[in-house]
């Protein structure tokens, strides 16, 4: 193993495997589409059944989130990482002898619990090395392309085995996750001092800037979640073929590349205005889904647009979240918090209009109207920063 001088200095081995352990952990929103398809087949549940289930499975993550954060100011990383993993494969492993759907939901909740200890470890420990925007980058971008190969393999497994074989597949996921864990090296100062002054969870969040910042992933989530999680349903509706619509959600795993230009692009924009385009982009996939001309084209156009922005957009929240918070672990953990209550929220709430209005152009607007949400909070920052400024030559004039 390196030593953490090393890996601290030079933190990408370790980003990567954050990366890899981190996708993991988010394997139920990268197969979301083929997951919500497959209970729906297999299990015979409605469209708002098989959404409840996967929100009992975010909200999980949400709280497990939380969890995360307490968790951390008692054991080490390490130890949040190794208890998270063996939860997950647990429920994984039981998930897939399930037939009840009620019994389901509960399972999943465990899971996500689970998968949100994880996902606060992750993002709190890539915040204890240099270029946090990397890591959080290729934290997006691994997510991209375990979803490419898992959306390209899944629809085999499920045909072939039911939703017993997904979810054995991310049991065994669960597994690889721990043999990763063993690979990983955290500098030795990761138990939190008791000696130190007790801080709220929430203590971090401090200025108007870091709130909108966290509302702005809220609102942006909660649009993805709604639309990401039908688009194999909308495909169906359009008239299109499994084969074709299962091999453009999996080469849709390419957006993840628009997190490679997380940090280069600081250097033509400043990050707040970047987040805007990035959300701007990710509305703009609404427009092509919404009009009245249903082609392939259309289809695909508007998937890659949504994971280009969502790709692009998270990351850049959580680099500027850190250089504001000075790279409060805290803080980073409730940015996944926001992530994960989003799309919880944006998969009960669109999976409720869809069931209720039985329209796709409907629940696609909805899901429009909390891209705008997030835009406006994008908007928002950009003019607490220039107020901010204001304020501060002024008193500098003053004095």
């Amino acid at each position: 193993m390196l030593n953490n001088k090393k890996n601290k200095d030079n933190p990408l081995r370790e980003h990567i495997l954050l990366a890899l352990i981190g996708s993991i952990a988010a394997s139920v929103i990268e197969f979301l589409p083929l997951m919500i398809g497959a209970v729906s087949d297999y299990l015979e549940a409605s469209p708002d059944i098989a959404g409840f289930i996967f929100m009992s499975n975010f909200l999980g993550i949400a709280i497990g989130t939380l969890v995360s954060i307490v968790a951390m100011r008692h054991f080490t990383l390490k130890g949040c990482f190794i208890v998270g993993i063996a939860l997950l494969f647990g429920a994984e492993l039981g998930s897939a002898f399930i037939v009840n759907t009620d019994l389901l939901a509960s399972i999943r909740f465990l899971s996500g619990i689970a998968s949100g200890i994880i996902s606060g470890s992750v993002a709190a420990a890539i915040t204890l090395f240099p270029r946090q925007k990397r890591g959080f980058g290729l934290y997006m971008l691994s997510m991209f392309a375990t979803s490419g190969v898992g959306l390209l393999l899944l629809p085999y497994i499920i045909t072939s085995s039911g939703t017993k074989g997904l979810f054995i597949s991310l049991a065994v996921l669960a597994g690889i996750a721990l043999m990763l864990l063993y690979l990983l090296t955290l500098p030795v100062a990761e138990k939190h001092d008791d000696t130190a002054p007790s801080q709220s969870m929430f203590s971090s969040v401090h200025n108007k800037e870091t709130i909108t910042l966290l509302s702005c992933i809220l609102f942006l989530m909660t649009g993805i979640g709604g639309s990401w999680a039908f688009y194999e349903r909308l495909g169906l509706a359009w008239g299109f073929g499994m084969g074709d619509i299962a091999f453009v959600l999996s080469i849709s795993a390419v957006c993840g590349f628009a997190a490679f230009f997380v940090e280069s692009s600081e250097k033509l924009l400043k990050s707040r205005y970047l987040i805007v385009i990035g959300v701007a982009t990710t509305l703009l996939s609404i427009f092509f889904l919404s009009t009245s001309i249903k082609s392939f084209s259309f289809y695909t156009i508007s998937l890659f647009l949504t994971g280009c922005g969502w790709a692009y957009t998270v990351p850049m929240i959580q680099g500027l979240l850190d250089r504001i918070t000075n790279g409060n672990k805290n803080t980073a953990a409730l940015s996944m918090l926001m992530y994960w209550c989003g799309l919880s929220f944006g998969l009960w709430i669109h999976g409720y209009i869809l069931n209720a209005t039985n329209s796709f152009h409907i629940t696609l607007l909805s899901c429009g109207f909390f891209y705008g949400l997030s835009l406006i909070s994008g908007l928002s920052v950009i003019y607490f920063n220039r107020t901010e400024k204001i304020s501060t030559n002024q008193n500098s004039i003053f004095q």
